[in-house]
């Protein structure tokens, strides 16, 4: 079951993000997609797209589960200095995304740098 989640998981966000961009599993429940040459804002923007994807249908789980009703909390964080590196990047994705989780989850939050 968890592998058909999976891989509607990620066929959502294949859909809904450009050919240049990475979509990565980091382990567990937690992914990141990496969006070269974009903004903050525009990465908000995508962001929110996909955590609508995510929410707007049930995905299948196997027979024996049926349907489940998934949703995404987001954490967004873009280059913002001339030293920030991958993982200070990384680093207030995460610490948007646990916002996203304490205030509530199925939300976008943008770091705020």
């Amino acid at each position: 079951a968890g592998d058909s989640v999976l891989r509607e998981f990620a066929s959502r966000v294949r859909r809904n993000i450009r050919g240049i961009d990475l979509p990565c599993r980091l382990g567990g429940e937690e992914f990141v997609v990496v969006m070269p040459d974009t903004d903050l804002a525009k990465a908000y923007l995508v962001g929110e797209r996909l955590r609508q994807c995510i929410a707007a249908a049930p995905f299948y789980a196997g027979e024996r589960i049926g349907t489940l009703e998934v949703t995404a909390s987001v954490g967004v964080a873009a280059l913002e200095f001339a030293d920030d590196t991958p993982e200070l990047i990384l680093k207030r994705a995460d610490q948007a995304l646990y916002c996203a989780k304490r205030d509530g989850r199925n939300r976008v939050v943008a770091d705020a740098a």
